[in-house]
């Protein structure tokens, strides 16, 4: 007799952004991170959630205001107990290099090239970091999961979570996984702080990746460095 395994079902919450949307950044990200949405939202870490209320959350912005930096480092200890159930997926990509390519490869194809640049910057891209996050577990664990995204027109104008919701519930029936994207949808700036986290966590990893000389920097750029380093210790 075969036995028997009783089916599982793990309800994710994914929280989605990017940093360095310009061509001009050095560093360009998009990333994600995953968490069981029953330990996100146990009372446990309500302090961690009520962080939204006390501050605002913005690395491109921050240049050493001590309350940003106050948020900031408040935001990682808070996160701490949760890091073990978090998972991350992120793609470094270079739309300078995307453009180069398409001029190359699709001349006599696409016009104009920035058609199919876009769409996978913002089809392709998405759907890869969140695949990477609800694949693998198990034939005996059922996934559903719902993905957040900070607001922006450029996500709006794209219809992202409609597209992102089709293409992921897609990937999974083809592939015969057991996943579903239940919900994606926008949050406000401010609204979400998973969203705040992960926007924080890829400017720092934007940051770590550059690698700027201490000495040959300045301004929000060094106050940026300092504070990264802080949190490192």
């Amino acid at each position: 007799m075969q036995p028997i395994h009783e089916q599982a079902t793990t309800n994710l919450l994914i929280c989605f952004d990017e940093s360095g949307k310009n061509s001009s950044d050095p560093i360009q990200l998009m990333g994600a991170l995953s968490i069981p949405l029953n330990i996100y939202m146990h009372p446990n870490f309500n302090t961690f959630h009520a962080l939204n209320q006390e501050f605002s959350f913005h690395w491109t912005k921050y240049g050493g205001d001590s309350k940003i930096a106050k948020g900031i480092e408040q935001l990682f200890e808070q996160a701490l107990p949760l890091a073990e159930y978090m998972n991350f997926n992120m793609i470094r990509y270079a739309s300078s290099v995307l453009n180069s390519q398409a001029q190359n490869v699709f001349k006599d194809i696409y016009k104009p090239k920035k058609t199919i640049v876009d769409k996978t910057i913002y089809t392709k891209l998405p759907e890869r970091i969140c695949y990477g996050l609800v694949r693998g577990y198990g034939v005996h664990n059922d996934v559903q999961a719902k993905i957040l995204i900070e607001e922006s027109s450029e996500y709006h104008s794209r219809n992202l979570d409609s597209m992102l919701k089709e293409a992921l519930n897609i990937h999974s029936l083809y592939r015969g996984e057991n996943f579903v994207i239940t919900e994606c949808g926008y949050r406000s700036k401010g609204e979400e702080i998973g969203i705040e986290f992960i926007d924080i966590f890829l400017g720092i990893v934007g940051i770590i990746l550059t690698c700027p000389s201490y000495k040959e920097i300045s301004g929000k750029k060094q106050a940026k460095v300092e504070l990264v380093l802080k949190l490192l210790k």
